[in-house]
């Protein structure tokens, strides 16, 4: 199996959640998520296990295949022309034509294929970390709000604190009434004051 048949496997639905590989007694578990199918297929290529499992979130296998087998790969091959026609020089020739017309057209949409699902799943990298970052953003804001309130409820209860320790040293008068007892107090203090009125026994 190429990377690209690889890719088309692992994309063909329902899609699981993780990759078991098996070479031999090893086996090896693939979480393909946040990484793209063409990458996870290269990989696979690169591994070339002799059985890959699709699991599902409740560990059970939706599908497996074994890259490998000789019936996979016939069955990708061009069909063979009939026994009867293997002897004739132009059917032949019209064989191997077909052949590589159809070998020319399968590179070329696999290759246009392949660039256009790489533009896309750059286009959804670039999507996926824009709103990775947005959501960073929006933590720091709503951090920093959060620290802002915290402060602006801490300085409103010190005020608060400050307010009652200044009631209870003026014996829980609050400012107004400390001001009108100042005016009275000093308004009394001005009448004793005063000197009294002397009239030199001219008034009556």
């Amino acid at each position: 199996m190429t990377p690209w048949d690889l890719r088309r496997w692992l994309m063909k639905p329902p899609r699981g959640v993780k990759l078991r590989l098996s070479q031999g007694d090893a086996v090896t578990e693939m979480n393909p998520r946040g990484r793209s199918w063409s990458k996870v297929a290269d990989s696979i290529h690169a591994i070339s296990p002799q059985l890959i499992e699709l699991v599902a979130s409740d560990g059970s296998v939706i599908r497996a295949v074994r890259p490998g087998d000789e019936e996979l790969q016939l069955s990708q091959a061009a069909p063979a022309p009939p026994s009867a026609l293997t002897n004739d020089p132009e059917t032949a020739r019209l064989t191997h034509f077909a052949n590589l017309l159809h070998r020319a057209y399968e590179h070329s949409t696999n290759v246009a294929f392949a660039k256009l699902v790489e533009l896309v799943e750059r286009i959804d990298d670039r999507s996926t970390a824009i709103e990775t970052r947005l959501e960073r953003t929006e933590g720091a804001y709503r951090r920093v709000m959060q620290e802002q309130l915290r402060e602006a409820f801490d300085r409103a209860a010190d005020a608060e604190e400050a307010a009652e320790e200044v009631a209870d040293d003026t014996g829980g008068a609050g400012p107004l009434e400390q001001m009108a007892a100042a005016f009275l107090q000093g308004s009394s203090q001005a009448r004793q004051e005063a000197p009294a009125p002397n009239n030199n026994g001219k008034g009556k």
